[in-house]
């Protein structure tokens, strides 16, 4: 049975963000204004939450929470949580797409480690209006997609998953998702000129989903068809 984790609504969510910026926030498993969707699951109970977020937060400590860390660290901390946060948050898509589930996360469960990984400052990252750029959100998210393939999910950049990701069509859908990935990886082991070839090629695909059904195509023939993609973008991006 899947799980219904706590929600606080957009409007509690965004009074606490103040108090986020503050420095008034403490770590709690529970608060006041949370609510539950009213069907679907078994609700979470304090002591999940508070499980998850120790777990989170002894993750974060070996990438040098709460002490400020080099960028680096907090991206190799994304990569390490996501699928924790996958497996403890047993979450049916239709809850994970609630965006009130993650600015509870954010500002009741976790408010010191989401403060280190982003700072305090921009709203996004707390209140979650768009899950593909929350802090915890787009974890859950980059952890479903690449189910069983995290090693794939390591090789990305946030820049590349944010190509993926912030494209519904294509993030909304595991094996176009990881395909575009793997092809891309294969041509650009150094990392070297990705960011402009993942997005030639994210944008290539998005047109031809305007016309053709690649959900439907094997998977086979789909990497094909990526792979495809990427070498055209190659050539483009060279000519330019």
């Amino acid at each position: 049975m899947s799980v219904l984790w706590p929600r606080l609504t957009a409007s509690v969510a965004t009074a606490m963000h103040v108090e986020a910026r503050r420095g008034a926030l403490s770590p709690a498993d529970s608060h006041p204004a949370q609510i539950f969707a009213p069907v679907g699951g078994r609700r979470a109970t304090s002591n999940e939450v508070a499980i998850l977020a120790s777990g989170i937060r002894q993750l974060a400590e070996r990438f040098g929470f709460p002490d400020p860390s080099e960028a680096s660290a907090r991206i190799a901390f994304d990569r390490a949580a996501a699928p924790l946060i996958r497996e403890k948050m047993d979450l049916s898509w239709s809850e994970a797409s609630a965006r009130d589930v993650w600015s509870f996360l954010a500002l009741v469960a976790l408010p010191d480690v989401t403060s280190w990984r982003f700072g305090t400052e921009n709203p996004e990252r707390w209140v979650a209006s768009d899950p593909s750029r929350h802090t915890w959100s787009r974890l859950w998210w980059q952890a479903t997609v690449f189910e069983g393939d995290f090693a794939l999910l390591s090789e990305l950049t946030e820049s590349d998953l944010n190509q993926l990701f912030e494209r519904r069509r294509i993030g909304g859908n595991p094996r176009l998702a990881r395909a575009i990935a793997r092809a891309v990886v294969s041509r650009t082991a150094s990392g070297e000129g990705r960011r402009d070839i993942i997005r030639d090629v994210t944008a290539r695909v998005r047109r031809r989903l305007a016309w053709a059904d690649m959900y439907s195509l094997e998977s086979s023939v789909l990497d094909s068809v990526m792979s495809g993609f990427v070498e055209e973008s190659i050539r483009r991006i060279r000519q330019s």
